[in-house]
């Protein structure tokens, strides 16, 4: 007889207190867990759900994922403003949850609006790891929202940044940026519209909605480092096909930047080059299956739309945190 299993609460976990209990240093640790398992087939990703609601003004978006090892799942949902974004109000809000996929119950809920903002930063900050220069000391930060905020500090972590250039159509969000962010790096911040100054960066992170190439192959210092993390639908553009056309390409799963991301889509239609030129995954690269960078003068490309995995595995590694030294709230939801 099948004895009688004691129900789960469900541990809520709040913004503040994943800043507190898990370090950029520990994400971008997570992000080598969760390419790699993406890439050997370790971990059920079925293909996202994005919709929108009339007008174009609100996209919702759903990311299942389940990793059998460990018998647990994890949801996202999410919802991001495309346009008219509220004062105050982050364009990207959600929550995510972690479940026990033996049981079916809810372990976990946890504001996904900082995970996501970390998890993305944290897979540049290790594609920067493996891909940049290691002398790389100068940044190029394009979107100085949330997203924007865990690049930096990523790239930070994993290589010796003296000079941060950014760039952001609201002058407002760049002094806001350059606020924060003198708080939590050592380098140098300069707010500039001049796109002549990325012939001295060794590094450039894009993360923002643009339809159109943020700047050109001539802005750009040979060797440079792209990590490209704003175009995730058909329609965006952030990068100069020339620029991918020239470039080592790797990202995190080839079939949904494929699917998904304007900067390869629109060049890959025009016939600028093939899917093939795709160097790979970037967990392919960390399991040794193909190769990196190979010279001081290549550029490298980071491409990603996110992929559910990311999620999981940085919230998974949160709520075991939370077992080990509590923090968040329990609740019963079934009492």
């Amino acid at each position: 007889m099948n004895k009688l299993k004691k129900r789960q609460p469900i541990i809520l976990i709040k913004s503040s207190e994943i800043r507190k209990h898990f370090t950029m240093s520990e994400a971008i640790d997570s992000m080598s867990e969760a390419f790699t398992s993406l890439s050997s087939g370790k971990c059920f990703v079925p293909q996202r759900y994005v919709t929108s609601l009339a007008g174009g003004s609100l996209t919702m978006l759903l990311k299942p994922v389940a990793v059998d090892s460990v018998k647990r799942a994890a949801i996202k949902v999410l919802t991001q403003k495309e346009m008219g974004a509220v004062r105050g109000i982050p364009a990207i809000v959600g929550i995510v949850l972690v479940l026990d996929t033996e049981t079916g119950e809810i372990l976990s809920m946890m504001d996904g609006e900082y995970l996501t903002a970390l998890r993305t930063g944290a897979a540049s900050g290790l594609a920067t790891k493996y891909f940049a220069k290691e002398d790389a000391k100068t940044v190029a930060i394009f979107g100085c929202g949330a997203q924007g905020k865990t690049q930096l500090e990523a790239v930070a972590a994993v290589r010796d940044i003296s000079k941060v250039w950014i760039f952001d159509k609201n002058r407002d969000s760049a002094e806001s940026f350059i606020s924060e962010m003198k708080t939590k790096v050592t380098a140098e911040i300069h707010f500039t519209e001049n796109k002549d100054v990325l012939s001295e960066c060794d590094i450039i992170c894009t993360a923002t909605n643009a339809e159109e190439p943020l700047f050109y192959i001539e802005n750009l210092k040979a060797g440079v480092h792209i990590n490209a993390i704003g175009s995730f639908n058909p329609n965006m553009q952030e990068l100069d096909p020339m620029i991918l056309k020239a470039a080592t390409i790797f990202v995190d799963q080839k079939a949904s930047c494929i699917a998904e991301s304007g900067d390869l889509i629109k060049p890959i239609n025009d016939g600028v080059f093939t899917a093939e030129h795709i160097q790979g995954e970037i967990g392919e690269f960390a399991l040794g299956n193909i190769p990196g960078r190979t010279s001081d003068t290549e550029i490298t490309v980071f491409k990603s739309v996110g992929v559910a995995i990311q999620d999981f595995v940085v919230a998974n590694r949160i709520y075991e945190k939370s077992l080990q030294n509590p923090f968040g709230q329990e609740i019963y939801l079934f009492e």
